[in-house]
């Protein structure tokens, strides 16, 4: 499996804009063969502060993924409206626990 986490720092002038793109993200992205989760969440204790979690089956659908416009046109518009943004960090899973 791979996962991929990213975070953002939005102002709240540039939120509903930001919601509003990483909705469509999200929605086309979960859509895709391969895309086992994809997920945003705002930091409940930092507003505006927004993390990305996506899970992939394998590089195969991951390289799909990244060769879709929404994606880049994604990736390049919430780039502009993020005042902060941490890389796209690519990790790659070889195991999983469930503690109990």
């Amino acid at each position: 499996m791979i996962l991929i986490t990213a975070k953002a720092i939005v102002s709240h002038e540039n939120r509903k804009a930001y919601c509003t793109i990483s909705q469509t993200q999200v929605e086309n992205s979960r859509n895709e063969p391969g895309c086992i989760d994809y997920g945003y969440y705002e930091d409940a204790m930092a507003p505006g502060t927004f993390i990305f979690i996506e899970k992939w089956q394998d590089q195969a659908a991951l390289d799909f993924h990244f060769a879709q416009d929404y994606c880049l046109d994604f990736i390049k518009s919430a780039r502009n409206l993020a005042n902060i943004k941490s890389p796209i960090e690519i990790h790659y899973v070889s195991q999983t626990k469930t503690p109990g």
